[in-house]
């Protein structure tokens, strides 16, 4: 439990969780950079183009206190619940340009937020890859997801930021969350 992991001086671990293509890989890797870089802009390339999450990958952050990322494949969500013991926060991403993902998001979004483990684990709503013509604004994707509804009837605090991992809009703002949530 937690209190033994306190005792361990373990990390805090993030949650890193969403729908398959949603841009999970993308942004730790961009988070991790802009960390490092202390805000400066990268080049946008960012090497290689992102490979689908399949298990689990471990990214260290620090705020400046350590914090490790555990981001989980979209394919891993029937065993997304054997790691919510170890959450100190969550990040859910939602790919806003995808709206056929939209109703499946939604419905891993809900079940996450019924596990009685993360009842009171602070979350972020990431709604990701808004730097694509076709995304669906902030207003839109609260409206379809009910957002008003999940937010009240929701036991932990939960916030939503507008994403794009490719250009790095709002990532500050995830990295000022985490900080935020997590406690310097």
């Amino acid at each position: 439990g937690g209190a033994a992991m306190a005792a361990g001086r373990a990390p805090p671990t993030v949650l890193l969780l969403g729908a398959a293509g949603g841009g999970k890989s993308l942004l730790v890797r961009r988070l991790r950079h802009i960390h490092r870089a202390r805000g400066h802009r990268g080049n946008g390339g960012g090497g290689p183009a992102p490979v689908p999450q399949v298990g689990t990958n471990l990214t260290d952050l620090r705020l400046p206190r350590k914090v490790t990322v555990r981001e989980l494949g979209g394919c891993m969500g029937p065993i997304w619940p054997s790691y919510y013991g170890e959450c100190s926060t969550l990040l859910f991403v939602v790919d806003a340009s995808n709206p056929t993902q939209v109703s499946s998001s939604c419905i891993q979004l809900l079940s996450v937020l019924s596990a009685a483990p993360l009842a009171s684990v602070p979350v972020l709503v990431l709604f990701n890859k808004i730097d694509l013509p076709c995304y669906m604004s902030l207003v839109e994707m609260k409206s379809l997801f009910r957002m008003q509804d999940i937010v009240s009837c929701a036991t932990q605090p939960i916030t939503m930021l507008e994403t794009s991992a490719r250009d790095g809009t709002g990532l500050a703002d995830v990295l000022q969350w985490l900080r935020a949530t997590l406690g310097d």
